[in-house]
């Protein structure tokens, strides 16, 4: 059986030809909101699921001390030769523990949790990464009630691809209990892609408010 990390090297086979539409609305959120939570210039910041790297090359430039972390050599590999500075690592967040405990003022981990079977040892992980008041940015795909009858009616196996890679599935009053459950506070709830109540994708700000 192909472990984990075979999987997503697999996935990420051809890096060059990635392209998501909505990195730069996403980008345009982080820019508004960082700032907003108090993460200031030069603050240490993970970008967790790093990919290519397209989003630690952007913390860089924003002036913040910017780290990756993907389970994929290939995306890592791909991320370092496309957006040097920012420091990468290969392997799970747990792989961070507990050698950078506390290291981090915000993590951001985008259209990542909904690939995840161990949703709480991810939290867990998160939790312990960030310094006391840290912030967590987080994006999921978004599921509420119109959208939930949009997909059931026109596309249900499209969306909920049997063979696909997404296992999780938030609504919001699921994804809040999660993150409160794990000690974190959230202070923003929008999305993006689209239009509410069809949104793409949520994109979440929260407060480490106690450990875990």
């Amino acid at each position: 059986m192909t472990d984990i990390a075979e999987y997503y090297d697999k996935s990420w086979s051809r890096p060059e030809l990635y392209n998501d539409r909505t990195t730069p609305l996403r980008m345009a959120l982080l820019r508004r909101h960082l700032p907003a939570a108090g993460i200031a210039t030069g603050a240490r910041v993970l970008d967790l699921g790093c990919g290519c790297g397209e989003f630690s090359g952007f913390f860089k430039e924003l002036g913040y001390e910017a780290e990756g972390i993907d389970i994929s050599a290939n995306a890592v590999e791909y991320a370092r030769r496309n957006h040097p500075g920012p420091a990468y690592h290969v392997g799970e967040v747990q792989t961070l523990l507990p050698a950078r405990a506390g290291a981090f003022d915000a993590v951001f981990s985008s259209e990542v949790i909904e690939h995840l079977f161990d949703v709480e040892g991810y939290l867990r992980s998160i939790n312990r990464l960030l310094k006391p008041r840290g912030v967590l940015v987080l994006t999921t795909p978004y599921h509420g009630v119109a959208k939930n009858i949009v997909i059931a009616m026109s596309k249900f196996s499209r969306h909920f691809d049997p063979l696909g890679q997404h296992i999780r599935f938030f609504d919001k009053p699921g994804l809040d209990m999660c993150l409160r459950k794990f000690g974190f506070a959230p202070e923003v709830w929008t999305g993006f892609g689209r239009f509410w109540p069809l949104w793409m994708s949520h994109f979440v700000v929260s407060r480490k408010a106690h450990d875990v």
